[in-house]
């Protein structure tokens, strides 16, 4: 596949005008289970979007239904109410839902064993770590020190994907979330594509503090890209962030569907810029890539390619010693492996001039909102090319969730992602390109089954690095801190990930979220 052309100036300008996001979607949706249709209950939209894992489960073809709606006996209430009398949420916690669903599903199939706790309505738990690697801090969610319930209505949300705002005179961090539960007591449907954090605390070994957010005039953090409530589109969520002359810009993928655990498909992945901090987004449609034709991408948006495949999720890093921007690129779900592009941050557009109506065709889509400017690593030819088709396998599948920063106490480029069942890992390398190291693993899925993310703290230079992670048992997100002296105790490990085998972490116990003190996870 070649590199598409930039297209004129004033198809594109008229584009983001219609598209620039300043509120929430607001989006209703009705069941399908059960005998009739409902309105959905609080939370249902979460559960429905959910739905795919529990057909997974229950083969009861429950992807396109809303399990709020079936939450209480009136067929009024919600999975996550105080109520618990409703059949369903019965049968969710004694692991018997079967014939009432389809009036064919042999009871055991119909279990659904391994639910995770928010699905049936409890709270998750924690683990207490011993070993180079710790959960410090529960961020999101209740008992949370960001109190983000009340504040933000954020009671349940993943990822948490981290970048420097670039501002001098007011560093903080930006945050995007994925998909978001409100309070599930209230009436009403408080569920978000995703939502956006900031903060300014530089101070992350008693935790980490959360300024404000990105807000909806219902006092809620808004969906900062909203989906487009197309049949065809289940979500938005985001991938990675970065900063280029103050301007923020989110790669995000559109999601098509849910599938299996650990797998999804999307429509395309797409782009968006701010210049106020992150508190309004305008989607480039010119810079999607677009796999499939079910969901509108915008006027100016390339045409379906199914070269894009393999780009559909992101992670941005910044070149130490040149003035390129990286992109790591992926397919959706967590099976494949890691293509790089690049592109020249030079005549990137500032902020000044994105805000300007009288800017010029050269001004926009120049510099990271060139998409004839990025270039793939071919690692064959030892060369960058145009050709996305053409670029090589840097990092091996499985890898998913990519965090990449250059890593000061390292002196290298770090990446941190899931790996299939090894769940979080790391690896380094002298180059963005590599090759890169071996893998270490920090968190194992068997001690800790539902872990996955893992996006480093932009901050995070010095032996102890942190980074966020959302465990699938609470559906909420964690800081951790990993002590890299004791991980790597032999400097030259640092260099290959082989000299000595690292330490290794494991679960003291676990502890109910409601225990936690504003947030803190115990020790032992």
């Amino acid at each position: 596949m070649t590199r598409p052309l930039t297209p004129s100036l004033s198809r594109r300008l008229a584009s983001a005008a219609a598209v620039t996001v300043t509120a929430a979607a607001t989006v209703t949706v009705v069941s399908t289970l059960g005998a009739g249709t409902a309105d959905a209950g609080p939370c249902s939209e979460m559960f429905g979007n959910f739905g795919s894992l529990l057909e997974h489960r229950t083969g009861a073809g429950m992807a396109t239904g809303s399990l709020g709606s079936l939450g209480s006996t009136s067929d009024s209430g919600s999975l996550g109410s105080a109520d618990r009398s409703g059949s369903l949420v019965q049968e969710l916690e004694t692991g018997s839902v079967g014939n009432g669903l389809s009036g064919s599903l042999d009871p055991l199939v119909g279990s659904v064993y391994g639910m995770p706790p928010w699905i049936t309505g409890e709270e998750g738990t924690v683990p207490v770590l011993r070993g180079p690697t710790q959960f410090l801090q529960l961020v999101t969610g209740p008992t949370s020190p960001s109190d983000s319930v009340n504040r933000y209505g954020v009671a349940g949300t993943d990822l948490g994907i981290m970048w420097d705002n670039g501002n001098a005179d007011d560093r903080e961090i930006l945050m995007a979330f994925g998909d978001t539960m409100g309070d599930c007591s209230v009436p009403g449907n408080q569920w978000r594509s995703n939502v956006l954090f900031r903060s300014g605390d530089g101070q992350l070994a008693d935790g980490i503090t959360i300024d404000s957010a990105a807000m909806n005039a219902d006092g809620l953090a808004k969906s900062i890209v909203p989906r487009a409530d197309q049949p065809g589109e289940v979500t938005i969520i985001p991938t990675a962030g970065i900063s280029v002359n103050g301007v923020q810009y989110l790669r995000y993928m559109s999601v098509a569907h849910w599938g299996q655990p650990g797998s999804w498909t999307t429509n395309y992945s797409g782009i968006a810029y701010s210049t106020d901090n992150g508190e309004n987004w305008t989607p480039v449609p010119e810079m999607a890539r677009p796999i499939t034709d079910a969901v509108p991408v915008g006027d100016g948006a390339p045409a379906v390619d199914s070269s894009w495949r393999d780009a559909q999720m992101s992670s941005f890093v910044k070149g130490e010693d040149d003035d390129y921007l990286y992109e790591y690129l992926t397919p959706s779900g967590r099976q494949g492996a890691v293509i790089l592009a690049r592109v020249a941050t030079g005549g990137s557009p500032t902020v000044a001039e994105l805000g300007d109506d009288d800017r010029t065709d050269d001004t926009l889509l120049t510099g990271v909102l060139d998409p004839a400017g990025y270039d793939y690593w071919d690692g064959d030819a030892k060369a960058w090319v145009s050709d996305i088709e053409d670029a090589t396998v840097v990092m091996p599948a499985p890898a998913s969730e990519l965090s990449t920063m250059w890593n000061e106490h390292l002196g290298k480029y770090t990446a941190m992602y899931s790996k299939g069942f090894d769940s979080i890992v790391m690896r380094t390398a002298d180059r963005p390109e590599g090759p890169w190291s071996d893998t270490t693993t920090l968190i194992d899925y068997s001690m800790l089954p539902g872990v996955y993310g893992g996006f480093m703290h932009p901050w995070a230079q010095g032996g102890d690095l942190y980074y966020l992670v959302t465990t699938w048992n609470a559906y909420n997100v964690f800081l951790v801190r990993t002590d890299l002296n004791e991980l790597f105790p032999v400097p030259s490990a640092l260099r290959t990930a082989r000299a000595a085998a690292p330490a290794q972490s494991e679960v003291v116990r676990q502890v109910p979220l409601s225990e936690l003190v504003n947030g803190v996870v115990p020790t032992e």
